[in-house]
Protein backbone atom coordinates (compact mmCIF):
# COMPACT_ATOMS: atom_id res chain seq x y z
CA UNK A 1 0.00 0.00 0.00
CA UNK A 2 1.29 3.57 -1.19
CA UNK A 3 1.13 7.16 0.83
CA UNK A 4 -2.66 7.00 0.01
CA UNK A 5 -3.03 4.29 2.40
CA UNK A 6 -1.73 6.66 5.40
CA UNK A 7 -3.46 9.18 4.24
CA UNK A 8 -6.75 6.62 4.42
CA UNK A 9 -5.52 5.92 8.62
CA UNK A 10 -8.56 7.73 10.13
CA UNK A 11 -11.18 6.88 7.32
CA UNK A 12 -11.71 3.36 8.03
CA UNK A 13 -14.24 3.77 10.32
CA UNK A 14 -15.73 6.84 8.90
CA UNK A 15 -19.63 6.63 8.94
CA UNK A 16 -18.85 3.97 11.48
CA UNK A 17 -17.33 2.72 14.87
CA UNK A 18 -14.03 0.76 14.22
CA UNK A 19 -10.70 1.92 15.74
CA UNK A 20 -7.57 2.11 13.79
CA UNK A 21 -4.05 1.56 15.49
CA UNK A 22 -0.67 1.91 13.55
CA UNK A 23 2.83 1.78 14.68
CA UNK A 24 4.51 4.20 12.86
CA UNK A 25 8.48 2.85 12.51
CA UNK A 26 10.54 6.48 11.73
CA UNK A 27 14.61 6.56 11.75
CA UNK A 28 14.50 10.00 9.97
CA UNK A 29 12.60 13.59 10.49
CA UNK A 30 11.54 12.70 6.98
CA UNK A 31 10.41 9.41 7.94
CA UNK A 32 8.78 11.01 11.08
CA UNK A 33 6.93 13.46 8.75
CA UNK A 34 5.86 10.69 6.33
CA UNK A 35 4.40 8.76 8.21
CA UNK A 36 2.30 11.88 10.53
CA UNK A 37 1.61 15.04 8.46
CA UNK A 38 -0.50 13.42 5.50
CA UNK A 39 -2.40 11.94 8.71
CA UNK A 40 -3.36 15.30 10.13
CA UNK A 41 -3.94 16.89 6.84
CA UNK A 42 -6.68 14.55 6.33
CA UNK A 43 -7.84 14.97 9.60
CA UNK A 44 -8.15 18.86 9.20
CA UNK A 45 -9.78 18.52 5.85
CA UNK A 46 -12.55 16.28 7.76
CA UNK A 47 -12.90 18.05 10.46
CA UNK A 48 -11.81 15.79 13.02
CA UNK A 49 -10.20 16.47 16.68
CA UNK A 50 -6.20 15.66 16.62
CA UNK A 51 -4.39 15.58 19.78
CA UNK A 52 -0.15 15.18 19.44
CA UNK A 53 1.58 13.40 21.96
CA UNK A 54 5.03 13.52 21.18
CA UNK A 55 8.85 14.87 21.71
CA UNK A 56 9.61 18.44 21.80
CA UNK A 57 11.85 17.97 18.98
CA UNK A 58 9.29 15.79 16.90
CA UNK A 59 6.68 18.69 17.96
CA UNK A 60 8.86 21.33 16.35
CA UNK A 61 9.22 18.95 13.05
CA UNK A 62 5.34 19.15 13.09
CA UNK A 63 5.22 22.57 13.75
CA UNK A 64 7.23 24.16 11.06
CA UNK A 65 5.85 21.67 8.41
CA UNK A 66 2.53 22.21 8.91
CA UNK A 67 2.45 25.87 9.03
CA UNK A 68 -0.63 28.21 9.82
CA UNK A 69 -2.56 24.89 9.92
CA UNK A 70 -0.44 24.31 13.62
CA UNK A 71 -3.38 26.30 15.20
CA UNK A 72 -6.11 23.37 14.55
CA UNK A 73 -3.91 20.52 16.17
CA UNK A 74 -3.90 20.29 20.11
CA UNK A 75 -0.18 18.98 21.35
CA UNK A 76 0.91 18.50 24.67
CA UNK A 77 4.64 16.60 25.93
CA UNK A 78 4.79 12.72 26.06
CA UNK A 79 7.68 12.98 28.72
CA UNK A 80 5.32 14.82 31.16
CA UNK A 81 1.83 13.03 30.02
CA UNK A 82 1.12 8.98 29.07
CA UNK A 83 3.51 8.18 31.65
CA UNK A 84 1.45 5.33 33.14
CA UNK A 85 0.39 2.64 30.73
CA UNK A 86 -3.27 2.37 32.77
CA UNK A 87 -3.89 5.86 33.24
CA UNK A 88 -2.92 6.70 29.51
CA UNK A 89 -5.73 3.97 28.55
CA UNK A 90 -8.47 5.24 30.86
CA UNK A 91 -7.64 9.17 28.95
CA UNK A 92 -7.80 7.69 25.90
CA UNK A 93 -10.97 6.28 26.63
CA UNK A 94 -12.43 8.96 28.13
CA UNK A 95 -11.26 11.18 25.17
CA UNK A 96 -13.06 8.62 22.50
CA UNK A 97 -16.03 8.89 24.59
CA UNK A 98 -16.28 12.97 24.55
CA UNK A 99 -15.79 13.12 20.67
CA UNK A 100 -18.94 14.51 19.36
CA UNK A 101 -21.44 11.97 17.21
CA UNK A 102 -21.57 14.26 14.40
CA UNK A 103 -19.19 12.00 12.25
CA UNK A 104 -15.78 13.32 13.80
CA UNK A 105 -13.44 10.92 14.38
CA UNK A 106 -10.41 11.09 17.16
CA UNK A 107 -7.18 11.19 15.97
CA UNK A 108 -4.04 10.84 17.94
CA UNK A 109 -0.51 10.27 17.20
CA UNK A 110 1.86 9.70 20.60
CA UNK A 111 5.79 8.59 21.16
CA UNK A 112 4.87 6.19 24.11
CA UNK A 113 7.33 6.30 26.65
CA UNK A 114 10.29 3.86 25.68
CA UNK A 115 13.55 4.87 25.59
CA UNK A 116 13.98 5.57 29.60
CA UNK A 117 11.85 3.14 30.72
CA UNK A 118 12.87 -0.28 32.62
CA UNK A 119 12.27 -3.55 31.34
CA UNK A 120 9.77 -4.00 33.66
CA UNK A 121 8.02 -0.61 32.63
CA UNK A 122 8.16 -1.52 28.86
CA UNK A 123 6.68 -4.75 29.74
CA UNK A 124 3.32 -2.97 30.81
CA UNK A 125 3.62 -0.45 28.04
CA UNK A 126 3.41 -3.29 25.60
CA UNK A 127 0.55 -4.76 27.29
CA UNK A 128 -1.15 -1.36 27.09
CA UNK A 129 -0.38 -1.26 23.25
CA UNK A 130 -1.93 -4.68 23.38
CA UNK A 131 -5.43 -3.47 25.12
CA UNK A 132 -5.67 -0.69 23.19
CA UNK A 133 -6.94 -3.24 20.59
CA UNK A 134 -9.73 -4.19 22.77
CA UNK A 135 -10.45 -1.93 25.03
CA UNK A 136 -11.08 0.59 22.03
CA UNK A 137 -11.93 -1.69 19.09
CA UNK A 138 -15.27 -0.21 18.06
CA UNK A 139 -14.21 3.55 19.13
CA UNK A 140 -14.33 6.02 16.35
CA UNK A 141 -10.53 6.88 16.72
CA UNK A 142 -7.64 6.34 14.89
CA UNK A 143 -3.90 6.14 16.56
CA UNK A 144 -0.59 6.15 15.37
CA UNK A 145 2.13 4.88 17.48
CA UNK A 146 5.36 6.67 16.95
CA UNK A 147 8.71 4.60 17.41
CA UNK A 148 12.22 6.14 16.73
CA UNK A 149 13.93 2.96 15.40
CA UNK A 150 17.16 5.00 16.43
CA UNK A 151 16.45 5.19 20.13
CA UNK A 152 14.27 2.61 21.12
CA UNK A 153 15.24 -1.17 21.70
CA UNK A 154 15.35 -4.00 19.03
CA UNK A 155 12.96 -5.92 21.59
CA UNK A 156 10.28 -2.93 21.18
CA UNK A 157 10.37 -2.81 17.97
CA UNK A 158 9.21 -6.84 18.05
CA UNK A 159 6.10 -5.75 20.75
CA UNK A 160 5.15 -2.67 18.21
CA UNK A 161 4.82 -5.42 15.52
CA UNK A 162 3.04 -8.01 17.99
CA UNK A 163 0.37 -5.01 19.85
CA UNK A 164 -0.07 -2.70 16.18
CA UNK A 165 -2.62 -4.24 13.37
CA UNK A 166 -0.89 -2.03 10.88
CA UNK A 167 2.41 -0.88 10.29
CA UNK A 168 3.62 2.51 8.80
CA UNK A 169 7.72 2.44 7.42
CA UNK A 170 8.70 5.37 5.08
CA UNK A 171 5.24 6.72 4.41
CA UNK A 172 3.53 3.71 3.60
CA UNK A 173 1.03 1.62 5.48
CA UNK A 174 1.03 -2.13 5.71
CA UNK A 175 -1.24 -5.11 8.16
CA UNK A 176 1.49 -6.57 10.42
CA UNK A 177 2.69 -9.91 9.94
CA UNK A 178 3.73 -10.48 13.49
CA UNK A 179 -0.26 -8.63 15.13
CA UNK A 180 -1.39 -10.93 18.23
CA UNK A 181 -4.98 -11.08 19.51
CA UNK A 182 -4.90 -9.28 23.08
CA UNK A 183 -6.10 -11.79 24.15
CA UNK A 184 -2.95 -14.18 23.22
CA UNK A 185 -0.47 -11.53 23.68
CA UNK A 186 -1.59 -10.86 27.76
CA UNK A 187 -1.75 -14.58 28.44
CA UNK A 188 2.14 -14.81 27.26
CA UNK A 189 2.58 -11.82 29.46
CA UNK A 190 0.74 -13.48 32.40
CA UNK A 191 2.81 -16.42 32.35
CA UNK A 192 6.34 -15.13 31.91
CA UNK A 193 8.52 -15.09 34.67
CA UNK A 194 8.81 -12.32 37.26
CA UNK A 195 12.46 -10.96 38.06
CA UNK A 196 14.21 -13.02 41.28
CA UNK A 197 13.74 -10.60 44.04
CA UNK A 198 16.19 -10.59 47.15
CA UNK A 199 14.82 -11.63 50.68
CA UNK A 200 12.15 -9.45 51.57
CA UNK A 201 12.49 -6.70 54.50
CA UNK A 202 9.24 -7.65 56.14
CA UNK A 203 6.33 -10.05 55.27
CA UNK A 204 2.47 -11.10 56.44
CA UNK A 205 0.22 -13.83 55.93
CA UNK A 206 -3.12 -13.50 55.58
CA UNK A 207 -6.42 -15.34 55.74
CA UNK A 208 -9.75 -13.66 56.10
CA UNK A 209 -10.85 -10.22 55.07
CA UNK A 210 -11.39 -8.73 58.43
CA UNK A 211 -7.60 -9.45 58.79
CA UNK A 212 -7.30 -6.70 55.62
CA UNK A 213 -7.28 -3.31 58.38
CA UNK A 214 -4.19 -4.54 59.78
CA UNK A 215 -2.80 -5.14 56.64
CA UNK A 216 -3.89 -1.67 55.38
CA UNK A 217 -1.99 0.11 58.73
CA UNK A 218 1.03 -2.49 57.76
CA UNK A 219 1.42 -1.34 54.41
CA UNK A 220 0.49 2.55 55.27
CA UNK A 221 2.98 2.58 58.15
CA UNK A 222 6.03 1.60 55.59
CA UNK A 223 4.90 3.74 52.78
CA UNK A 224 4.46 6.77 54.30
CA UNK A 225 8.76 6.47 54.92
CA UNK A 226 9.05 6.64 51.21
CA UNK A 227 7.99 10.38 51.05
CA UNK A 228 5.13 9.86 48.92
CA UNK A 229 2.04 12.52 49.57
CA UNK A 230 -0.45 11.60 51.27
CA UNK A 231 -3.39 10.40 48.55
CA UNK A 232 -0.56 9.00 46.76
CA UNK A 233 0.00 6.54 49.92
CA UNK A 234 -3.99 5.63 50.27
CA UNK A 235 -4.27 5.04 47.04
CA UNK A 236 -1.35 3.09 47.16
CA UNK A 237 -2.64 1.69 50.02
CA UNK A 238 -5.75 0.83 48.30
CA UNK A 239 -4.71 -0.66 45.51
CA UNK A 240 -2.40 -3.30 47.91
CA UNK A 241 -5.74 -3.63 49.34
CA UNK A 242 -7.89 -4.60 46.08
CA UNK A 243 -5.20 -7.35 45.29
CA UNK A 244 -5.23 -8.93 48.92
CA UNK A 245 -8.88 -9.22 48.56
CA UNK A 246 -8.79 -10.91 45.27
CA UNK A 247 -6.39 -13.56 47.12
CA UNK A 248 -8.86 -13.99 49.80
CA UNK A 249 -12.10 -14.17 47.48
CA UNK A 250 -10.56 -15.90 44.20
CA UNK A 251 -7.28 -16.92 44.75
CA UNK A 252 -7.82 -19.45 47.67
CA UNK A 253 -9.07 -18.21 50.13
CA UNK A 254 -5.42 -16.48 51.88
CA UNK A 255 -2.52 -15.29 50.79
CA UNK A 256 1.03 -13.56 51.77
CA UNK A 257 2.58 -10.17 51.32
CA UNK A 258 5.84 -9.33 51.44
CA UNK A 259 7.30 -5.83 50.86
CA UNK A 260 10.73 -4.36 49.93
CA UNK A 261 11.44 -0.84 51.20
CA UNK A 262 14.38 1.29 50.95
CA UNK A 263 14.02 5.21 51.70
CA UNK A 264 12.24 6.29 48.44
CA UNK A 265 10.57 3.71 46.73
CA UNK A 266 8.26 0.48 47.90
CA UNK A 267 7.20 -2.57 46.59
CA UNK A 268 4.37 -5.15 47.82
CA UNK A 269 4.18 -8.44 46.44
CA UNK A 270 0.53 -10.09 46.93
CA UNK A 271 1.27 -13.88 46.53
CA UNK A 272 -1.74 -16.75 46.27
CA UNK A 273 -2.36 -20.44 45.27
CA UNK A 274 -5.72 -20.32 43.20
CA UNK A 275 -6.05 -21.39 39.81
CA UNK A 276 -4.72 -17.84 38.21
CA UNK A 277 -6.42 -15.53 35.88
CA UNK A 278 -9.64 -17.06 33.67
CA UNK A 279 -9.08 -14.02 31.77
CA UNK A 280 -6.09 -13.05 30.65
CA UNK A 281 -7.66 -8.94 30.53
CA UNK A 282 -8.63 -9.41 33.74
CA UNK A 283 -7.75 -5.66 35.04
CA UNK A 284 -6.86 -4.14 32.17
CA UNK A 285 -10.08 -2.88 30.45
CA UNK A 286 -12.06 -0.09 32.04
CA UNK A 287 -14.84 -0.56 34.16
CA UNK A 288 -18.17 0.03 32.60
CA UNK A 289 -16.96 -1.58 29.58
CA UNK A 290 -16.72 -4.96 31.21
CA UNK A 291 -18.62 -6.86 33.82
CA UNK A 292 -17.93 -6.48 37.89
CA UNK A 293 -14.96 -8.77 37.87
CA UNK A 294 -11.22 -7.26 36.96
CA UNK A 295 -12.63 -3.96 38.76
CA UNK A 296 -10.46 -4.33 41.76
CA UNK A 297 -7.43 -5.23 39.85
CA UNK A 298 -8.14 -2.41 37.44
CA UNK A 299 -8.34 0.20 40.42
CA UNK A 300 -4.93 -1.72 41.93
CA UNK A 301 -3.29 -1.04 38.20
CA UNK A 302 -4.75 2.45 38.39
CA UNK A 303 -3.16 3.40 41.90
CA UNK A 304 0.15 1.43 41.76
CA UNK A 305 3.19 3.34 39.72
CA UNK A 306 3.74 -0.11 38.27
CA UNK A 307 1.85 -3.92 38.58
CA UNK A 308 3.86 -6.70 37.50
CA UNK A 309 1.92 -9.91 37.73
CA UNK A 310 2.42 -13.81 36.87
CA UNK A 311 -0.13 -16.13 36.93
CA UNK A 312 -0.59 -19.59 36.32
CA UNK A 313 -2.17 -23.31 37.97
CA UNK A 314 -0.07 -22.68 40.76
CA UNK A 315 -1.45 -19.19 41.89
CA UNK A 316 -0.96 -15.69 41.03
CA UNK A 317 1.64 -13.10 41.90
CA UNK A 318 1.12 -9.33 42.07
CA UNK A 319 3.74 -6.88 42.97
CA UNK A 320 2.54 -3.38 43.25
CA UNK A 321 4.65 -0.37 43.00
CA UNK A 322 5.12 2.93 44.84
CA UNK A 323 7.70 5.51 43.06
CA UNK A 324 7.26 9.02 44.61
CA UNK A 325 8.89 11.43 41.92
CA UNK A 326 11.70 13.03 43.13
CA UNK A 327 9.51 16.48 42.64
CA UNK A 328 6.83 15.58 44.66
CA UNK A 329 4.14 15.34 41.76
CA UNK A 330 3.36 12.54 40.20
CA UNK A 331 3.23 11.49 36.49
CA UNK A 332 -0.14 11.48 34.52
Amino acid sequence: MGKGGVLGAGDAGRGGTLLTHRGLLYGSQEEFLAGTVPFIRDGLEHGDPIRIATTDRNAGWLRAALGVDVQRVAFSDSSQRGRHPVRALAALHDAVRQVGTDGQRLRVIREPWWTVCTAQERKEWARHESIVNAALASANAALVCAYDTCAVDPDVLDSVARTHPELVANGASRPSPGYANPAVFNAECNSSALPELPPPTLWLRFRHLDQLAALRAFVTSHATQTGAARQHVDQFVQAVDEVATNAIQHGGGSGVLQIWVDSHTMMCEVSDTGTGLRDPLAGHLPPGRVAARGRGLWIARHFSDLIELHSGPAGTIVRLHLTPPSDGRRAA
